[in-house]
């Protein structure tokens, strides 16, 4: 109950300063539902600055970040009482959506999967939580320890930009690690809204509700919102700057295109990957100007909104490494503790995602330039049917371990290969064509980088509203397509519900508060092995990992040690065990945990590396710890003294 508490009142408080710089910058729009979701988006963004200011200058207790939300909240103090009618204006609205609306059934489904997901925030971050547990809520809980936002070197993710860890940090600061994963949700429901919007304004009034239930029902996009991620801040972001976007062609107000680059940029505030849109739509703002010069200046004074909403995360990496967009562009810019090698490895890495096996790494690089860049998933047939293959072969496209796992949580679902060829069947009005060619320079882009699903999600869910639109144009069209259209829908969305169900119910009694963090938790090996090391290793024990990079659970200072996460380690001068014990000794560490169904066998094995901890072990450099049984995939050793 706590962790809600503390999430509304962030929220009220970013509301409340968002509407109140709108209004002062003069982008306030006239619409309620826009200016709502509007600030909501920009006073994140403002709110989170503010606490990475105070946490660059090492003022990350609980009692800086509370004077920065009760400043905050006194600045935006005037939209207090627009807050408070937004709110019950939703709640009117979501009433009547869900008693009285003819499209009531999808507002339904929509409300059970939004509780559905809202049951799963509220659960702790379980250890399948993969990128929550090592990077997200990992590293904002290094800087609530710490008191201050500081370079986690071993780290490379740690460098981007980070928006919502600021939200995550500030949960850890306040004590209530709980509150962390509801910011995600609540973007989430932001997109969702954001759909709505859009299909209601620009298409059709069941188009938004359409909409909104086909990317609900997205399996990748529903599970994003039960967990620490930071994919939906920048998807509710790009909807809304599509929303603003078309509004700028249609009526020709700047205010919609000042709009559209100040969501773009904040979007890029929160990750990297919304960059690839802010680009996109600058292009657009010159394309959609006959007048070459006029679009031109547009496109710069657009350039420089988004630009100075997001700027302060680029030029802190800039600052910190060398390196504004650290670690890609290397070969442009270098970067500390990174490598060509590096660079390299993980473009190969990236490169792995979808259809078509990528030749051995050092049989890759001996590959002539050409045949290097059309190898494996971008051979031009393996890109041109991605589409397909993204949909019905799912496990290439992502990371989850099983089957049914990939097809619950990690794929894009089958509806938006059957909705969208659709709307060549269709006159499609201005808005949709603009969002297909959006669709079109991001799909472009997401095939040629890195075709990995939930990255995708970003792109197809800005054509939401065109894939309700479809269905609406169904309902008007043959008998035969109307019943079609209409149970693909239906049926999906009861399977994508049964699916959610299936995987939520067991963090139901967690996310109650029927069972303890530790009660939910035990039986981790993990877990189990984080708590062991909690119990038995000092305060000022450092720990490195080797193979498991989910450090969440861990109350001590750690590193990621493995080849290839950074250059902190300089395995390049290390050729015997006493080397490397006095390469974790200059770096404090006292405690090494290998994870050992996923590290090479450290007395077995033909990996140099492995082999050198091995020795290390024999000739008594460091000491094996006897770990609880369900923790035995896990070998943890103490470094001896000196």
């Amino acid at each position: 109950m706590l962790g809600i508490i503390i999430y509304l009142a962030v929220t009220l408080t970013a509301f409340m300063l968002g509407a109140q710089a709108l209004r002062t910058l003069r982008l306030s729009p006239d619409d309620p539902a826009e200016r709502g979701l509007a600030a909501l988006v920009f006073g994140h963004a403002l709110l989170g600055l503010g606490i990475l200011a105070l946490g660059l200058l090492g003022y990350l207790r609980w009692w800086a970040p509370a004077h920065l939300l009760l400043l905050s909240a006194l600045a935006g103090l005037r939209s207090l009482d627009e807050c408070l009618s937004a709110a019950a204006r939703l709640v009117v609205t979501a009433g009547r959506a869900l008693i009285r609306s003819p499209y009531r059934l999808a507002f339904i489904a929509l409300a059970l999967i939004i509780v559905l997901q809202l049951l799963a925030a509220l659960a702790p971050a379980a250890p399948s939580d993969w990128d929550a547990t090592s990077e997200h809520l990992a590293e904002a809980k290094q800087y609530a320890r710490d008191g201050r936002v500081h370079p986690l070197w071993y780290d490379h993710h740690s460098q981007f930009p980070a928006t919502l860890q600021m939200f995550y940090a500030l949960a850890h600061v306040f004590g209530v690690p709980g509150a962390a994963k509801l910011f995600h949700w609540g973007f989430g429901l932001m997109a969702l809204g954001a759909v709505a919007l859009i299909g209601r304004k620009l298409l059709a009034p069941a188009a938004g509700a359409y909409g909104a239930l086909v990317l609900a029902t997205t399996p990748v996009f529903s599970r994003l919102m039960g967990v620490g991620y930071v994919d939906l801040p920048p998807i509710a972001c790009g909807i809304l700057a599509v929303h603003f976007f078309a509004r700028w062609l249609r009526d020709d107000q700047a205010q919609c295109l000042w709009l559209s680059a100040l969501m773009a940029g904040a979007g890029a505030g929160f990750k990297m990957q919304g960059l690839a849109l802010l680009g996109v739509l600058i292009a657009g703002v010159v394309i959609a100007r006959r007048a070459r010069f006029e679009g031109l200046r547009l496109a710069a004074i657009s350039a420089g909104i988004a630009l100075a909403a997001c700027a302060p995360w680029y030029v802190k990496t800039w600052v910190l490494t060398g390196n504004p967009v650290y670690p890609f562009a290397y070969d442009l810019f270098g970067g500390r503790y990174w490598s060509a090698e590096n660079a390299a490895q993980y473009r190969y890495s990236q490169r792995a995602f979808g259809h078509g096996e990528l030749p051995p790494y050092r049989h890759f690089r001996t590959l002539p330039p050409l045949q290097r860049a059309f190898a494996g998933p971008r051979q031009p047939v393996n890109m041109l049917l991605a589409p397909i293959y993204v949909t019905l072969e799912p496990t290439a496209y992502t990371d989850a371990l099983t089957p049914l796992g990939v097809f619950a949580t990690d794929s894009i679902g089958p509806l938006w290969l059957a909705l969208l060829p659709l709307l060549a069947l269709f006159r499609r009005p201005p808005p949709v064509r603009w969002m297909l060619w959006i669709l079109l320079a991001l799909g472009l882009w997401w095939v040629w980088s890195m075709q990995y699903a939930r990255y995708l999600m970003a792109t197809l869910a800005l054509v939401a509203p065109a894939a309700g639109w479809v269905v609406v144009e169904a309902e008007r069209s043959t008998e035969l397509l109307r019943v079609v259209v209409r149970w693909a829908l239906a049926l999906w969305t009861a399977v994508a519900i049964a699916l959610m169900a299936l995987y939520v119910a067991p963090q139901v009694p967690a996310a109650l508060g029927l069972v303890d963090t530790h009660t939910y938790l035990s039986g981790s090996p993990l877990y189990e092995m984080s708590e062991f090391i909690n119990e038995t290793a000092p305060p000022d024990a450092k720990i490195a990992l080797y193979g498991e990079p989910r450090g969440y659970y861990l109350d001590r200072d750690y590193l990621w040690a493995d080849p290839g996460h950074s250059g902190l380690i300089r395995y390049q001068e290390i050729s015997e065990a006493d080397d490397l014990v006095a390469e974790w000794r200059r770096l404090g560490v006292t405690h090494v945990v290998i994870n050992a169904l996923v590290f090479p066998d450290i007395h077995r094995s033909d990996d140099p590396l492995a082999r050198m901890i091995g020795q290390a072990q024999h000739e008594g450099l460091i000491t094996q710890l006897a770990t609880p049984p369900a923790a035995r995939v896990y070998a943890v050793f103490r470094i001896a003294e000196r």
